[in-house]
């Protein structure tokens, strides 16, 4: 029977799921990849997933992630491959607080640390360790691996780390950057140094993951030296949904207007204004839609209203990104990558025209290709050339490798990974 190892990524409500056979090589390839929406919703929740290029959905009443979980065993077992092939399983964590600085075997300590560290992440540490529980629940005997989305941001140093505040917020309550998408980071930085054929430990970029969640990366001499994304995954860039950075008197300010104005318990309204900053905020409020294609259409059809969103998305993009290239050594490449990233050119456009100091040098046509690994424009730092990419990213791989070598081969994660070679 073929090895697999099964890669895990758990919401409040969602479940996607990455299955990689193990070839006789170590090298892994995908074979089914799904996802499960609206868990917990009997009445909505729905199954995806793709096979052989062939895509399928289904409702299905999924009351828990146990219940998906089962059901996405089922579809492996209809296509072939029985769940006693899954040799580990990697589970997504969005945060190791400053603990974790790789991808770790689970045991309990791991899962203790996780659950104390919910207080920084309660949206997604607890239900990424109930992701743990049902896998050991489900599997046996088969190990499970975390791997941290704030992992790779685990060497960034004070000067970049530390907020000004009193000690105590910082000693007792945890409160400091940490980063997220770092996963991705690590993924299209190592991709960019290979095509690049510049050794990992001697490669300086800056990596631009944009989706509905943004972040942007410093990365010198291969490891992540700062990040947009803070003590949260609010901070930073405008994002869907996100409102990116602000005055934090904004805060104080609209809650105390909105207990004022819906005649609410000031503790409330407070609350409110902090979902709304995850949930109502970013592109949805500013341009009506969370989505860039819908307002990058319109600006193209000559939208004023749109075409004004996209130069106040790109402009705080160029800030992060120019910020990032002063403060380095030099500049080998700057990278895009994710939803927004690897799909909309006039947003990569406008992000490069603002970075005026750089003289980079778009190829329109080369800008314009989708899915595909491209180098598509050309600037200078320093004297030095620094090439601009669109990388598509692949996280799910690299905890697929992660996994593979900490769970089964009882190794540590690779140093050079095989989509490096």
């Amino acid at each position: 029977m073929k090895k697999t190892i099964l890669s895990l990524n758990c919401g409040s409500s969602s479940l996607k799921y990455n299955l990689f056979l193990v070839n006789d090589d170590n090298t892994v390839e995908p074979v089914i990849n799904g996802v499960v929406e609206e868990i917990g919703n009997l009445e909505r929740s729905t199954m995806k997933f793709e096979l052989n290029g062939t895509k399928k959905k289904y409702e299905m009443p999924f009351a828990n992630h146990e219940d998906a979980l089962k059901d996405m065993f089922k579809i492996f077992e209809d296509h072939n491959m029985k769940k006693e092939s899954i040799v580990a399983v990697g589970h997504r964590v969005v945060h190791g607080g400053s603990v974790y600085k790789e991808s770790i075997l689970i045991d309990e300590h791991v899962k203790s640390t996780i659950e104390e560290l919910s207080p920084v992440a309660p949206l997604h540490n607890p239900v990424n360790l109930q992701g743990i529980l049902v896998a050991e629940k489900l599997l046996p005997g088969v190990p499970n691996i975390a791997v941290f989305d704030t992992a790779f941001h685990g060497d960034i140093e004070q000067p970049a780390f530390r907020y000004a505040i009193p000690d105590k917020w910082y000693n007792d309550y945890m409160v400091r950057r940490y980063g997220f998408h770092g996963t991705s980071h690590l993924y299209v930085s190592r991709r960019a140094a290979k095509i690049l054929n510049i050794p990992y430990n001697k490669f300086n970029c800056i990596t631009a993951h944009l989706g509905n969640g943004s972040s942007i990366a410093k990365v010198n001499n291969g490891k992540s030296c700062d990040t947009s994304m803070g003590f949260t995954p609010l901070e930073g860039v405008i994002m869907g949904t996100r409102s990116g950075d602000l005055d934090p008197a904004i805060i104080g300010h609209v809650a105390k207007n909105i207990a004022k104005d819906e005649d609410m318990e000031l503790g409330d309204a407070y609350e409110k204004v902090m979902n709304m900053l995850n949930k109502d905020c970013g592109l949805k409020a500013i341009g009506g839609t969370n989505l860039m294609q819908d307002i990058r259409a319109k600006a193209l059809e000559g939208d004023e209203f749109s075409e004004n969103i996209v130069n106040i998305y790109a402009y705080r993009i160029a800030k992060y990104i120019g910020s990032y290239m002063a403060t380095s050594d030099g500049c080998n490449a700057i990278i895009f990558t994710a939803g927004v990233g690897e799909n909309e050119w006039y947003v990569r456009q406008k992000t490069l025209e603002y970075l005026k100091g750089f003289n980079f040098v778009i190829d329109d046509e080369k800008n314009k290709i989708r899915g595909e690994e491209i180098q598509f424009a050309t600037g200078t730092y320093n004297g030095s050339e620094v090439k601009v990419f669109v990388l598509p990213t692949d996280e799910e791989v690299v905890i697929a490798y992660d996994s593979l070598y900490i769970g089964y081969l009882h190794k540590q994660a690779p140093d050079v990974y095989p989509f490096e070679q």
